[in-house]
């Protein structure tokens, strides 16, 4: 399952590399280009790859919040936008939260920053 989500991933980022090449219409490029990072997030939030998918979910949700000022179009995709970063925030809290929990010691606290940035 891993080796197919990292064929995907692979796969992403040739497409954003080749349309780099493409001129589009600029609200068309942003979208698509915002639509490739909500898959690269989700994928990288199904492999694990945790704090990646934190960072690369939020750097889409600031590039998103950049351009919809400009680009009405894009609020259909705000929801997508939001929902994977957040949920990308929820996961590292979850998998920190049992990590704690296995641990016994008192400073092991897990990141509570993590959920309430959710929020």
């Amino acid at each position: 399952r891993d080796f197919i989500l990292y064929c995907r991933l692979r796969v992403l980022y040739l497409i954003k590399s080749v349309r780099k090449q493409i001129e589009y219409n600029e609200c068309i490029r942003i979208r698509k280009e915002i639509q490739e990072d909500v898959e690269i997030g989700k994928i990288l939030t199904r492999i694990e790859k945790y704090q990646a998918a934190v960072d690369f979910n939020r750097r889409n949700y600031e590039k998103f919040l950049l351009n919809i000022s400009e680009y009405r179009e894009l609020k259909q995709i705000s929801h997508c936008v939001l929902h994977t970063y957040a949920q990308s925030l929820f996961e590292v809290f979850l998998v920190s939260f049992s990590e704690s929990l296995q641990k016994s010691d008192a400073g092991n606290d897990p990141p509570h920053h993590y959920l309430e940035e959710a929020e």
